[in-house]
């Protein structure tokens, strides 16, 4: 007997350590679910645009193949491939020796016929020499000026310089390499813009003018959106075509865009504040599409219908209301009815807003 009384007690004494020792969870009834831990955004506006999409091929601000206009062996490259480079940089050099030369003993004689001309001076007031010798004097002189800046001019043509700011490309040629005229030496291209030109239908034309906000998008960055506007239009309708080009203007500081990619160009030409859930928050079923809506700590799935679409949101025709608060991750464990929880939203994903929902 003492022994029975003596276990009852020890497993009262380890119930109640059990009981002290257990984590904290949610309080449900017997039988019940622990609600599900989901995390949710309020319903939200954003802005929508109904765009006139096209293609078309990125080209640099400003291009250039880096060339020489004679021929002559180069001595001297002074970029590396890839490089910035400013206007007015030296990139290559050509042999100018002969030039540099001809320039010395052209500077010696126009210094020895202006010495000339100043002795000619008191000559004259000696009536030694007359005027007319005197203006020959002179016309020499002027020769040699025109004879220094021509041979000056034919150095400068052998240094080869950016004539903008860019970045050059590979190098083609190499140091003692003899080139000629038309031969590249690299490219240079300003990308800190992209230009791109497309074309539209004419039925078009009405919302297509300068100034007009867009989008462009390429499957080098399928998760980034680039911005940039409509630069100009043409003046001309192509009449086999019916098609009217414009050309599209892009930010491009960071350079992640490169001339010949094919861009997807979305003009917004008419923009709108609508409702917006993110993408996660749609649970397709067929062709309709549901959320699923928290009311009260309880889910229930309501159809909407859905309208444009942009990168991570998808806009609300109907169905919703502003502030209504839906399940964005999570929806695979649901049902209508289901209790949720929603989980701390310092660990959500970007969202459309910075309302804390606990």
């Amino acid at each position: 007997m003492m022994n029975m009384r003596v276990t009852r007690l020890l497993l009262v004494a380890l119930g109640g350590v059990l009981a002290a020792c257990a984590p904290e969870s949610d309080v449900s009834g017997p039988g019940e679910r622990a609600p599900t831990k989901v995390l949710a955004e309020r319903v939200e506006l954003a802005r929508f645009a109904s765009g006139i999409e096209a293609l078309g091929t990125a080209r640099s601000n400003e291009s250039l193949d880096v060339s020489a206009n004679l021929t002559e062996k180069i001595i001297a490259l002074n970029f590396e491939d890839g490089a910035e480079v400013e206007a007015g940089d030296l990139l290559a050099r050509l042999d100018d020796t002969a030039e540099r030369a001809a320039l010395a003993a052209a500077r010696a004689r126009l210094a020895e016929r202006r010495r000339t001309l100043d002795r000619s001076e008191s000559l004259v007031r000696d009536r030694v020499l007359s005027e007319s010798e005197v203006d020959l004097l002179a016309s020499e002189v002027e020769t040699a000026v025109a004879e220094v800046t021509a041979l000056e001019a034919q150095i400068e043509d052998h240094q080869i310089r950016a004539p903008f700011a860019g970045r050059v490309g590979l190098r083609m040629v190499s140091v003692g390499a003899l080139i000629q005229p038309g031969d590249v030496i690299t490219t240079l291209d300003d990308i800190d813009t992209i230009k791109v030109d497309f074309t539209v239908p004419e039925t078009e034309l009405a919302r297509l003018q300068a100034g007009v906000p867009l989008v462009a998008r390429t499957s080098a960055f399928p998760d980034r959106m680039f911005e940039g506007e409509v630069a100009a239009v043409a003046t001309q309708v192509n009449p086999q075509t019916r098609a009217i080009m414009a050309r599209a203007q892009i930010d491009n500081t960071d350079h992640a865009l490169r001339p010949g990619m094919l861009i997807e160009l979305e003009l917004l030409a008419r923009q709108r504040d609508s409702l917006a859930v993110p993408e996660s928050a749609l649970v397709p079923r067929g062709e309709r599409q549901f959320v699923f809506r928290i009311v009260e700590g309880v889910v229930e799935r309501v159809e909407v219908t859905v309208g444009t679409r942009r990168p991570g949101l998808a806009e609300i025709t109907s169905g919703l209301a502003p502030g209504d608060l839906v399940v964005t991750d999570g929806t695979l464990k649901l049902a209508p009815g289901s209790k949720v929880r929603v989980a701390d939203r310092a660990a959500a994903l970007p969202s459309l807003s910075n309302a804390t929902e606990s």
